[in-house]
């Protein structure tokens, strides 16, 4: 005759344990709010500086068609301005006044905004209706404490040709 041993029950640290059907939906939730937060954020300092840059094309065009390009050269950043002499800068924001005219309507083409080794730069792209023709208008910005400075400005139009 075999005996066959019955089965020994299994110690209670080897069964899974039973989840709490309440801990999952509270995770969640806060993963899902903190997600919102951080979006959110994220959301208002790009609209920010965005709004930042579009006030400085604003501003950059009431001087150009005042003519006070000596204002406009002053208010660049130092990149700007050693990327070519001050006079030959001032030279061509006057010819691009003269052959352009004022500036009037702008549409918005793009905009890209980026944070590189400690500098907030935002790069705008806009087809503007000046009084003598349309030009496409390219800015790069940098934001240092709440304001824009111009690193770039890029104008294309038949006009200049």
């Amino acid at each position: 005759m075999s005996t066959v041993p019955a089965p020994q029950p299994s110690p209670s640290f080897l069964l899974p344990k039973k989840r709490s059907k309440t801990k999952r939906p509270i995770a969640g939730t806060m993963i899902g709010v903190v997600a919102v937060i951080v979006l959110w954020n994220c959301g208002k300092s790009t609209y920010h500086n965005y709004r930042l840059s579009g006030a400085a094309v604003d501003h950059f065009h009431q001087l150009l068609n005042q003519g006070d390009f000596e204002t406009i050269y002053g208010e660049t950043t130092e990149g700007f301005r050693r990327a070519g002499s001050r006079d030959d800068e001032i030279k061509f924001f006057a010819m691009v006044h003269q052959k352009m005219g004022n500036a009037g309507t702008m549409s918005p083409k793009g905009f890209h905004i980026n944070w590189q080794n400690g500098v907030l730069s935002v790069n705008q792209l806009f087809d503007t209706q000046f009084a003598r023709g349309q030009a496409q208008e390219g800015f790069i910005w940098f934001i240092e404490h709440d304001q824009a400075r111009l690193q770039t400005y890029r104008i294309d139009s038949p006009n200049l040709r």
